[in-house]
Formats: C-alpha cells, structure tokens, sequence
C-alpha cells in the first residue's frame, strides 16, 4: 500500500480536530461579549433612572419656587389648568388640573416646565380657607375694654379693601385648624392629611398601565379629585414611577413668614390702642387713673400685711404642728388628742404656705399697677402733686402689721413658758413614778422570796421583768412606726391632691375660676354663721387657700412652680412611706414576738408550783408554791397575783396578756417618752421665738424704711389716635414691617 494512502486519514483526523477547537474559541468570545454588553447596559439604564429622577425632581423644585413667588406677588395660590391652555382656570370648581406655566410667567414666575407635563393640587373647597381667593380675611387686633387680652379683628371703621400676604396668612391658618372633610385637598397617606398643594411628575411612562400617564391617585380619575399620592410613596413592582412634592400649610406659613410678618403689624396696633388709651385718661380720666394708683398701692400694702398676718400664723401652726407629732410619736397609747390635732396643724402650715406664696405674687402685681398707673398719670398730666402719683399709706395699716408682729412675740415667748413648765411638772411626775415602781418591784420580790435571800424562781422573776421591758420597747416602736405610715399616708394623699389640683388649673383655668368662686362663695356664707371662734378661723384660713389659689389662676410661672414643688414633695413623702411601711412591718413582728416571750415569761412564773427558798449562805428554808401546794408550803399564789397586778396592771387589764402602760412597771417609760416629746416641743417653741423676734424686726425695719416711690419720666404731648390709626393702616398696607 502506497505511504500517502496509509496517512491519510490521520492527516485528515487533526485537521478536524483543529478545526473544532477554533470554534468553541469564537463562540466562548460571542458570550463574553454579550454579557459585558448586557452589563454596560444594565449601568447605563440605571443610571438613566437616577438622572431622570434627579431631574423630575428639579422640575418639582423649580416649579415649587414658581408658585411661591405667584402667591408672594399675587397674595394667593394659583388655580389649576382643567382645559390644558396654559393658564389657570378660576371659574370651575376643580382642586385637581395641570400647572398653569402661563398664569405664573405672566406673574412674573417661571416654572421652567410644559403645561402637559405636571399635575397641580390646590385647596379651595372652603370660603374661609380657599387659598386661590384674594380677600381682606385679616385685620390687625384690637383692645377691648371688657376683657383683658386682644381678641377679634377690628370693627367697620378700620378698611376692608388691604389685601396683603396676611390675608394669604389668615386663610393658611385657618385651613390648618380645620378637621380632613371629604372635599378638602388631601395627600393619600396614612393616615389621609389635609395639604395646602402638590405637584406631581408622571416619570417617562405609564407605569401602572391604565391608559394615565399619572399612577395611583394622581390620575385624573373621578375618585382622584381632590387626591394626591403620599410623596413618600415609591415603586412597587414598577406599578408606580411618579415623584410627588406636598406643601403643608405650616410649610407655606413658615415660607412667607407669617407670624413675624403679623405679629409686626399687631405691634403697631398696639401703638394705637396705647395712644387711645393715654388721650382717654389725659382728656377724660385722670381722675380715674388717680384712683387706680391709689386702690393699688392700697391693695399692695393690705396684701404686705396680709403676708405678715399669715406668716406669724404660720409660725404658730408650724410650732404646733411639730409639738403635736411629737407627742403623738411618743405614742403607747397616750397623745390621742395629739395624733389628732397633728393633721389639722400641718395642713394649716401647708396652707400658710400656699397663701404666702400667691400674696407675693399679688403683692408684685399689684405695686407693679400702681408704678405703672403713676407713670401713666405723670405723663397725662403736668400738674398731679407727688401725693397723687405716689400716694402715703395709711399708717394704720403699718400700726396692724407691727401690733400682729408684737403679739406673736408675745405668744411665742408663752409658749415656751409653758413648755418649761410642762417640762417640770413632767419631771416630777417621773420622779414619782419611779418611786412607786421601785416599791412595786421590791414587794414582788418579798412575795417570791417569802423574806428570804433568794428563791428557786427569781430567774422568772428577772426573766418577767426583762419580758416586760422588751414589751414596752417594742409596743412604743410599733405604735411609733404605725403613726408614722399614717401620718405619710395621709401626707402622700394631700400633696397627691395637691398636684392633680394644680394640674388641673394648668389645663382648665376657666373651670378653676369658676370652681374656686363657688367654693369662696360658700365660705363666705359659712364664716358669716359661724359663732365659734375656732370653727371661724379655721373656716376663714381655708378661704385664704382659696383666694390665695385664685390669685395664681393663669400665672402659668406660679402655677407650674407650685405644682413642681408639690410633685418633689409628692415623690419624697412616697419614699419616705415605703421605708416607714418597711420599719412599721420589723416593728410589727419585734412586738409580736416580744408579746410572746413575755406570756411565756407570766406563765413561767404564774406556774412555777412548788419550789424552794434559800438563805443568804444558799441553804433551803422551805417550800414555796403557786400551785400544787403540799402541806406545810407556803402558798404564794394570791400575793403574787396581786403583785403582779400591781406592777403590770389589774382588773379589768390582763396582766397575763400584755402589760398595761399605766401600771408602775411600765408608767415611767411611757413618762420619759412623754419628756422627750415635751424635749421637742421646746425646740419648737423656742424657734417660733426666734421667727418672731425676726419678723417682729423686719416689719419695724419696713415701717422705719418705706420704700421709695420712684415714678420716671415727665409730662409729655400724647400722639393722638387719629395719628396712630393712620400709621398702622400705612404699615397695614405695605404688608408689615421689615
């Protein structure tokens, strides 16, 4: 066979194969080429979308500007195009239409859009609130003489025809105080919200697919009238690619800068009521402004005399308040009277407070009225003596406040006289009754002993002894610890009170005025039929609360400082609760357990049968019993119960249960307590001595230094109000000041 026929097929075998190889290569290029394509133009779509975002919302911006600037020069909103004309369309009813490119460059304004291109949401289903309507909706503030703050615009002499951007203003503020109602402009959030205007985008297609270039609720569909898409709102599915811009009716406050922009206006008003008010007076009322000077001047040294009244009251009630808890911690059973009065004095401190407090303020108000009403007359007329604008007190006023000072001195130092004296009648009372528990004592033990040296039972004797002082101990603690809890209990339940009745004049000031009158009205009534002395003065401090607390009706400052300090009061008598609770329940269960062990030591004793007696060298003279008795034993029942009862308490008290604290055993301890409250009512008394010699100084140094009356100024020409009217009406129509 020839050698090219037998290499053939190999030959022919490797071009095949080389010829596959170049193939796969080829097609391996195609793919690679294909997917960097499919990358390349995956990036350039995307960041074809964020451009055209970027750009829909510059267009929004831009618009956004335009229309500001329309209601700057034009003092309201423009209405949207319904028949895509360029320009606005006024007469039909429609919220929802295009941008009026037209109208807003005829105002000056360009949007920079096409008409086509952007869909317009205005408010103006509403008279007072239709923000495309150009009327004179505000009026500067007027004074009115019947009440005390400015209230409701002016009346048919101020003009009607000054139409600025305060009117624009007006009808903003009103529209964001109305309630959402079905045919308000709204923006479809959640929850729905009234809005001032919206602009929408459609982005570059239809993606919802409804034949509506705008998606969701910013298609001009019927339901879609006075609706707008949340600008929150974002694609989902790509059902939806418009970009939306709202305008609130805070926003467009705050754009034109309303509240400054009235307030300035208002300001000037002020000015013409001030020069009405100074021609009044000047022309017609110096006379009145002569008294108003004097009633206040009056009303602030009455007030000043009143702080002192109540101050030196507030001492005494202070004094007592801290003898009578004192006493009434003493307790085992003794200060009844004590633990009762105790609430009624602290509540009188609670109240001097409150009602010094409120006079301060009053007593600031009202000599501020009297500089003020002093300057005002000064300046009105050239001629008033010094007397008139800075009127002399009444000197009985300064004798009442130095004789109320001098008679707390003088009640003051009585009490503490009789807090001596009390002190050493208490101490002879001990001295006594130490004696007469030493003998009670000394004869339980003849009785056990039967005249011997020692017993087989004196250790129940001591045992009994000491049971009985642990008792002692331990009821005093316990009684102590309840009274505690329930004096912080009802502490916590007045200042409680006290913060929901402060809380309440912060919220309702009108409903506290009203509460607060009837409440004085009854007390009135009440104090007039009183005939006791103390039910009077008592009836009387609690209409000194009630005048004090409406005196700070609307003093916000005051209300909140008071209310403030009662909430810390408030938390700290909490905590003070809580911890006494904790001491009440140790005390509780120290007491039980002392009770115990004192039964256990009486029937140790009680039942000690038979035993015996010694002598002083501890040999046995006899047989003692107090039950099970032997012939020939000396029976010691009876004197030792009558002992017993002696020292712990008799009929009708069981000794066996409980030792009496007016029995000798324990009457001293409950002395020396009663010493030791009587130890703390003297410090009480001796401070209220001090506070008073103090007072008693300072309103000596009042009436020895009177404050001067400094009134400035000098007669001046008032500017008439005709003069004034005119310049707010300038400034009125020139849109405020600047």
């Amino acid at each position: 066979m020839p050698l090219d026929k037998i290499h053939l097929p190999i030959v022919c075998s490797v071009r095949r194969r080389a010829s596959g190889f170049g193939l796969l290569q080829v097609l391996l290029l195609i793919a690679v080429m294909a997917g960097l394509a499919t990358i390349g133009y995956l990036q350039w779509r995307e960041r074809s979308a964020v451009d055209s975002s970027r750009q829909e919302r510059q267009v929004l911006a831009q618009a956004d500007r335009a229309i500001i600037a329309f209601a700057t020069v034009m003092r309201r909103l423009p209405c949207p195009d319904v028949d895509r004309d360029d320009t606005e369309d006024c007469g039909a009813a429609d919220q929802k239409g295009w941008l009026p490119s037209a109208t807003l460059r005829l105002a000056g304004a360009d949007p920079r859009v096409d008409v086509g291109q952007l869909r317009y949401l205005v408010q103006r289903q509403g008279g007072a609130y239709d923000l495309t309507v150009l009327s004179d909706s505000w009026q500067p503030l007027e004074y009115d003489d019947t009440h005390t703050t400015f209230f409701a615009g002016r009346g048919s002499g101020y003009p009607t025809d000054i139409m600025t951007l305060t009117d624009l203003c007006q009808r903003l503020d009103t529209g964001r105080a109305t309630p959402l109602g079905p045919t308000m402009a709204r923006v479809n959030a959640v929850p729905v919200r009234t809005t001032a205007y919206a602009l929408a985008h459609p982005g570059d297609n239809d993606a919802d697919g409804d034949g509506d270039l705008f998606d969701g609720a910013n298609s001009n569909a019927a339901a879609n009238a006075n609706l707008m898409e949340d600008p929150i709102r974002r694609p989902v599915l790509a059902r939806y690619n418009d970009v939306v811009l709202e305008r609130s009716y805070a926003s467009l406050l705050s754009a034109f800068h309303c509240h400054p922009l009235i307030d300035s206006i208002n300001t000037v008003a002020l000015g013409h009521d001030v020069a009405a008010a100074v021609e009044s007076m000047q022309s017609d009322n110096i006379a009145e402004a002569k008294r108003a000077v004097a009633f206040n001047a009056l009303d602030a040294a009455m007030t000043a005399l009143d702080i002192a009244l109540t101050i030196a009251e507030g001492a005494s009630d202070a004094g007592n308040a801290a003898v009578d808890w004192a006493i009434c911690a003493a307790s085992l059973g003794l200060a009844v009277n004590a633990c009762a009065a105790a609430p009624q004095h602290t509540a009188a401190v609670a109240l001097a407070g409150g009602v010094v407090y409120a006079n301060g303020v009053a007593a600031g108000l009202f000599a501020t009225a009297a500089v003020i009403a002093g300057t005002a007359l000064k300046y009105a007329d050239a001629g008033a003596a010094p007397d008139q604008v800075c009127p002399p007190l009444d000197p009985s006023l300064n004798n009442r406040m130095l004789a109320a000072a001098q008679q707390e001195v003088t009640d003051a130092n009585n009490e503490l006289a009789k807090v001596n004296q009390d002190i050493a009648d208490k101490q002879a009372e001990l001295a006594a009754a130490n004696i007469a528990r030493t003998d009670a004592v000394n004869y339980l033990w003849s009785v056990v002993r039967n005249g011997n040296s020692s017993s087989q039972i004196d250790q129940y004797v001591v045992n009994l002894l000491q049971a009985a002082a642990t008792w002692g101990s331990t009821s005093y603690t316990k009684d102590q610890t309840n009274s505690k809890v329930q004096q912080l209990q009802n502490e916590v339940d007045w200042l409680q009170a006290e913060v929901n009745k402060y809380n309440n004049m912060l919220s309702d000031p009108q409903g506290a005025t009203a509460t607060l009158n009837s409440e004085i009205a009854v007390l009135n009534a009440q104090i007039a039929a009183a005939t006791d002395p103390t039910v009077k003065k008592n009836l009387q401090d609690q209409l000194d609360g009630k005048k004090a607390e409406l005196a700070l009706v609307g003093n916000t400052a005051g209300l909140t400082a008071v209310r403030d300090k009662a909430a810390t009061q408030l938390s700290a008598a909490q905590i003070e609760l809580s911890n006494a609770i904790d001491a009440r329940n140790t005390a509780n269960t120290a007491f039980t357990a002392a009770q115990t062990a004192y039964q256990q030591a009486y029937g140790n004793l009680i039942g000690a049968g038979r035993y015996n007696f010694y002598d002083s060298n501890g040999n046995s003279t006899g047989v003692g019993c107090t039950s099970g008795c032997a012939v020939g034993d000396v029976n010691v029942s009876g004197a030792l119960n009558a002992a017993l009862g002696d020292l712990f308490g008799g009929v009708p008290w069981m000794p066996s249960i409980a030792p009496s604290v007016d029995a000798k055993y324990l009457k001293p301890f409950k002395i020396q307590k009663e010493l030791d409250a009587l130890a703390q009512r003297k410090t009480a008394a001796e401070d209220r001595v001090t506070n008073a010699n103090a007072r008693l100084a300072e309103v000596q140094q009042r009436i020895n230094n009177p404050a001067a009356c400094n009134v400035p100024g000098s007669s001046v020409v008032p500017m008439t109000p005709a003069q004034a009217e005119n310049i707010l009406i300038e400034v009125d129509r020139k849109g405020g000041t600047r």
